[in-house]
C-alpha cells in the first residue's frame, strides 16, 4: 500500500463530502431549520425536542442532522440548545444558490444515462424552485441591472410586464416605486407563491400574474394605442429558445416592441462562454457559471452568446439602447447582460 494513500482518499472524495453537504445545506434551508437557529434569544433554540416540534420533524432523525452539521462547522450543541455558528450564518446569506442549483437542479443529475445519448430528450428540474431560487439571486444582480435599465427609459413605464416571473418577487421589486405590474410564468406553483408574496405585500391591486408560456401571453395580448410600457424577460428567452426555436423567440422580442408605440424591453440573458479562460479561471465562473453552464446543456434552455443576442434582437426589429452588466462587487465576471430594446 503507498504511504500517501489515505491522504489522497481524502483529497479525491473531497467532492462526495460537498455533495452531501450541499443537499443537507439546501434542506436546513428549506425546511426552516437555520432560521430558526438564527434567531436571537429569547426566541432561541432551548432544546431539540421543542425545535422538532416547530419544524414538525421527528427529533431523533433531526438530532442526526444536527450531528453532522455540527460536524460541518455549522451548528453547535447539536444534543443540548442547538444555535447557528458565524459559517453557517454565511451560508444561510446565499440562500437562494442553494434553491436554485440544489433545490431547483438536485434531481437533474440523476437523469444523465438518459438524456446524454439523445439530443431529443431532456432532464427535468424542478420549475418552482428555479423560480424561487433565481428570484432569490436575482435581488442581488438582475434586479438591480434592470432598475439601471428603467431608468434609462424615457418616460416612466406605464406597467412593467415581467415574461417569466418565477415566484413573483422579481417583478414585485421592480413595481415598488408604484409602477402597475402583470407577472407571466407558466409553472403554476410559482403563480400561487407569486400571488401570496403579492398578497402579504399589499400589492395584489397593482400586481396582478397570469399562468402562461412568455409567447402564448403575448400571441394572445391586444396592442396597444398609447402608452409605454416595458416588457421584462429575465432569463426566460432562453427557454423559448430552445423550446419553440428561434423563431418564436424573434416573435416574442417584436410583439413586445410592437405592443405600444412607446414600447420597450429589458433582457437579461448570460453570456455563453464556457471555454473563455476568464471565465474557467474566475472564482465565481468556476464556483457558478461552469455548472450553470452545464446545466442547461442538458435541461430545456439554450444559453447563447451576446452577438448571438444582438442579432436576434437587430432581426426582431429592435435597436439596443445600452448593454450593461452586474455590479462588480456583485459579479465581476460580466457575464450576465442586460439589454434595454426599443424598436427601430
Amino acid at each position: 500500500m503507498q504511504p500517501d494513500f489515505e491522504q489522497r482518499l481524502i483529497t479525491a472524495i473531497q467532492p462526495i463530502r460537498h455533495f452531501f453537504l450541499a443537499q443537507c445545506l439546501e434542506f436546513a434551508m428549506t425546511s426552516g431549520l437555520l432560521s430558526r437557529l438564527s434567531e436571537a434569544p429569547p426566541a432561541g433554540v432551548d432544546s431539540v425536542d421543542s425545535l422538532a416540534q416547530d419544524l414538525n420533524l421527528h427529533p431523533e432523525r433531526l438530532t442526526g442532522l444536527l450531528r453532522y452539521l455540527e460536524g460541518e462547522g455549522i451548528v453547535t450543541d447539536a444534543e443540548g440548545a442547538p444555535a447557528i455558528t458565524a459559517k453557517g450564518r454565511e451560508f444561510l446569506e446565499f440562500r437562494p444558490w442553494y434553491e436554485l442549483l440544489i433545490g431547483g437542479y438536485g434531481a437533474t443529475l440523476r437523469e444523465l444515462p438518459e438524456v446524454m445519448a439523445d439530443r431529443k430528450r431532456f432532464a427535468s428540474r424542478n420549475g418552482t424552485m428555479v423560480g424561487l431560487g433565481s428570484c432569490g439571486m436575482s435581488r442581488f444582480d438582475a434586479v438591480p441591472l434592470v432598475k439601471q435599465l428603467i431608468a434609462l427609459l424615457p418616460e416612466p413605464p406605464s406597467a412593467l410586464v415581467d415574461l417569466g416571473c418565477g415566484d413573483g418577487t422579481f417583478l414585485l421589486d421592480l413595481c415598488e416605486g408604484g409602477s402597475p405590474g402583470i407577472g407571466v410564468d407558466p409553472t403554476p406553483g410559482s403563480i400561487d407563491i407569486a400571488r401570496r408574496a403579492a398578497a402579504e405585500r399589499g400589492m395584489s391591486d397593482q400586481v396582478r400574474f397570469v399562468t402562461a408560456t412568455a409567447e402564448g401571453y403575448m400571441a394572445q395580448v391586444t396592442p396597444e394605442t398609447t402608452g409605454a410600457p416595458c416588457f421584462v424577460t429575465a432569463f426566460s428567452l432562453q427557454e423559448v429558445l430552445e423550446q419553440q426555436g428561434r423563431d418564436a423567440t424573434v416573435e416574442v422580442v417584436r410583439s413586445a416592441l410592437a405592443h405600444a408605440p412607446a414600447a420597450h424591453l429589458a433582457i437579461v440573458e448570460v453570456d455563453h462562454r464556457p471555454l473563455d479562460p476568464a471565465v474557467t479561471r474566475h472564482g465565481l465562473g468556476n464556483a457558478y457559471y461552469n455548472p450553470y453552464y452545464f446545466l442547461h446543456q442538458i435541461t430545456e434552455q439554450r444559453l447563447e452568446t451576446r452577438t448571438f443576442w444582438e442579432e436576434l434582437i437587430k432581426e426582431a426589429g429592435g435597436e439596443v439602447v445600452d448593454c450593461l452588466t452586474t455590479a462588480p462587487e456583485v459579479d465581476s465576471t460580466g457575464l450576465e447582460l442586460g439589454f434595454l430594446v426599443r424598436g427601430q
